[in-house]
C-alpha cells in the first residue's frame, strides 16, 4: 500500500468514525420526554407564584363567594334578555340593576383597596404573559349592548357610514 493510499484509508475512517454517530442519531426515532425541566421558564415562574387573591390579602371563601355573585348575575342578565316581554330599553334598566346590586354584594365582601390590588396583580402579570388582564361581573359581551344586540350610537356620537 502507498503513502497516499494508506492516507486516503485513514481520513475514510476518520471521516466514517465522526459521521457515524450522527447518522445513527437521525435513524433513531425520538421519544419525547415531557417533564418539569423542559417546562418554559416563565410558567415554572408563575406555577410558585402566590395568586393574585392571595396576594391582595383576600381570603379563599371570599374570592369562592364572588365568583358565585357573578354566575348568578350572569344567569340574571341572560334571564332578562331572554324576556320578550320586556323592550330594549326595560332589559338595560334591569340589566343595570342587577349589576349595580351585583357590584354592592361584591363590595362587602372585598375592600377597596383589595379589590384594587387584586386588578394590579392580575394586569402586570397578564402583561407579563402578553395578554390581558381578567374579566369583571358580565365578562366581555361580543356585542355592542347587554343581551349582545348593536346598540344605537349615543346622540352626542355622530354617525359613522
Amino acid at each position: 500500500m502507498t503513502k497516499k493510499s494508506a492516507t486516503f484509508a485513514l481520513a475514510v475512517i476518520v471521516v466514517l468514525s465522526l459521521s457515524l454517530p450522527t447518522v445513527l442519531a437521525q435513524a433513531t426515532p425520538s421519544v419525547k420526554v415531557h417533564n418539569k425541566s423542559t417546562a418554559p421558564v416563565a410558567r415554572m415562574q408563575a406555577a410558585h407564584e402566590k395568586p393574585c387573591w392571595e396576594v391582595a390579602g383576600i381570603s379563599k371563601s371570599a374570592i369562592a363567594e364572588r365568583s358565585r355573585i357573578e354566575q348568578e348575575t350572569r344567569s340574571q342578565v341572560q334571564s332578562v334578555c331572554n324576556d320578550s316581554s320586556l323592550n330594549e330599553q326595560q332589559k338595560r334598566e334591569k340589566i343595570r340593576e342587577i349589576r349595580q346590586q351585583s357590584h354592592q354584594q361584591i363590595d362587602a365582601l372585598i375592600s377597596p383597596q383589595q379589590q384594587e390590588a387584586l386588578k394590579a396583580c392580575q394586569k402586570e402579570r397578564a402583561a407579563a404573559r402578553g395578554g390581558s388582564a381578567g374579566h369583571g361581573a358580565g365578562g366581555i359581551h361580543r356585542g355592542g349592548g347587554p343581551c349582545g344586540e348593536m346598540t344605537a350610537p349615543k346622540p352626542s356620537e355622530p354617525e359613522r357610514p
